[in-house]
């Protein structure tokens, strides 16, 4: 039996957990006392799901990055739900705001589901680049495209966990960073709020699909250090293992983002296949066409 046919395997078995995951979640909307915000948040991603678990069975790299991206989403959203938040948060110090709606504790067992359907998704990632590299001309440069992918994706599905928190968990999610950055003496601390996770939302999925790579890759950047000086992170030394934590992880991340604001999405990105066709080529400026496309 063949890589290919491995991977067809597992794309049927991914679809069918990923199913399992949506009917879950929807039994929760449904039947538990969740508020509109959320509801409306975890419907469309759930949706997302539904849609990029059907078009991973083409084994697609995009496909693959958009399954991740959703699953990520779903897992997080229903991972962090508190149907029963406190009467009163006044009081509390940032770092105990922040633990409220970073830690659960969520639907039980829904984060293990993720994970499962989260290693399904590797798994045919690298099933996918297997089979690719064996077909090429050059394995060596097939490997290094699927890496650089790997990496890119990674990076962006990072993101998740902060835009979920901040405008996708509900308001009661969001009252609780509103009063976290406000307490960091930022000015207007909702339209914050809002902007960070927009931003966010913005960088998971430019740079897991490898959409708009380059000038996603340079906002992604420039944010991450920007929170890091506005959060006080420089002030408090390189290593992030420091109380109340070091720059150390936030350059890091912005380094490693930057290096896709040079070398675009890469071989296996949404860039590629959007911007390479030739209605691109002739409607889009040749100076912004370079830029999307190489």
């Amino acid at each position: 039996m063949g890589v290919d046919n491995y991977a067809r395997g597992l794309s049927r078995v991914t679809l069918a957990v990923a199913i399992i995951m949506i009917a879950w979640g929807f039994s929760v909307v449904l039947g538990q006392p969740v508020t509109a915000w959320f509801a409306a948040s975890t419907s469309i991603w759930m949706a997302l799901l539904l849609i990029s678990a059907l078009w991973q069975q083409r084994g697609s790299f995009t496909a693959i990055a958009a399954l991740a991206l959703a699953t990520a989403v779903v897992s997080r959203l229903f991972s962090i739900l508190r149907l029963n938040p406190p009467a009163s948060i006044a009081g509390l110090s940032p770092q105990d705001l922040d633990l409220l709606v970073a830690t659960g504790p969520g639907v039980p067992g829904f984060e293990l589901l993720g994970w499962f359907l989260g290693a399904l998704v590797f798994v045919q990632f690298i099933l996918r680049a297997a089979s690719v590299a064996a077909s090429a001309d050059s394995r060596e440069s097939s490997l290094n495209a699927s890496a650089l992918t790997f990496i890119r994706v990674y990076v962006g599905l990072m993101f998740v966990p902060h835009f979920g928190s901040h405008i996708l968990g509900g308001p009661y999610q969001f009252e609780i960073y509103t009063l976290y950055f406000e307490s960091l003496g930022l000015h207007m601390p909702a339209a914050q709020v809002v902007l960070a996770g927009s931003v966010e939302l913005i960088c998971a999925v430019g740079l897991t699909l490898g959409l708009f790579t380059r000038p996603v890759a340079l906002l992604g950047s420039v944010y991450l250090l920007l929170s890091m000086l506005w959060g006080g992170h420089f002030k408090i030394g390189y290593v992030w293992a420091l109380p109340d934590g070091g720059y150390e992880f936030g350059v890091f991340w912005a380094a490693m983002i930057a290096v896709f604001a040079v070398v675009g999405g890469g071989l296996y990105s949404a860039d590629r296949e959007l911007w390479r066709s030739e209605p691109a080529r002739r409607l889009l400026p040749s100076v912004v066409w370079k830029v999307l496309a190489s």
